[in-house]
């Protein structure tokens, strides 16, 4: 059967945040085992994700692989007309597959069904070649950014700017 993407019900926090945890554990290796502790005691828990969804802060855009939850994107809620890709993942097994090609379109897709004029998200290194591969546009360096990271940000042009959009206060 074919992997299918779909947006995270909160029903199914409890089926995705086992992935999310091993996704940070495995697939970030330029965070410390003391910061990935701190995201997922203190930042990403379930009760958060699901406080989010709750209240339209983020959306979840999951693959499945039958029911299992393989790869994920976790968007924040637009925010001057840009949405904002905080963290993509897809388990090991699944990678060169496609899999995170389709979560992008998907979260693609998504930004212009909220009239967004682009979408940003900030690369450790080690994801760098992945962006570029898909058609993101480097848009320069951050060292030692967030958390200590050294980050590339990719984005794209997805529409027209919208002043309606961009001056939305949630």
């Amino acid at each position: 059967m074919e992997p299918v993407i779909e947006i995270l019900a909160k029903k199914d926090v409890g089926s995705f945040y086992p992935v999310f945890a091993q996704a940070l554990k495995q697939e970030f290796p330029c965070y410390s085992q003391t910061l990935t502790s701190f995201f997922l005691e203190k930042v990403y828990t379930p009760t958060n994700f699901i406080y989010w969804l709750n209240y339209d802060l983020k959306t979840i855009i999951v693959v499945k692989n039958n029911s299992e939850i393989i790869g994920f994107a976790v968007i924040d809620q637009p925010y001057g007309g840009v949405s904002f890709c905080r963290w993509l993942a897809v388990l090991p097994a699944y990678q060169k597959k496609g899999l995170g090609r389709k979560l992008i379109n998907a979260w693609i897709e998504l930004a212009q069904s909220q009239k967004c004029h682009k979408v940003e998200l900030a690369s450790q290194p080690i994801a760098k070649k992945f962006y570029e591969k898909v058609d993101l546009t480097n848009e320069g360096e951050r060292k030692l950014s967030y958390f200590g990271v050294d980050q590339t940000v990719f984005g794209k042009i997805i529409g027209p700017l919208n002043e309606e959009v961009m001056t939305k206060y949630y």
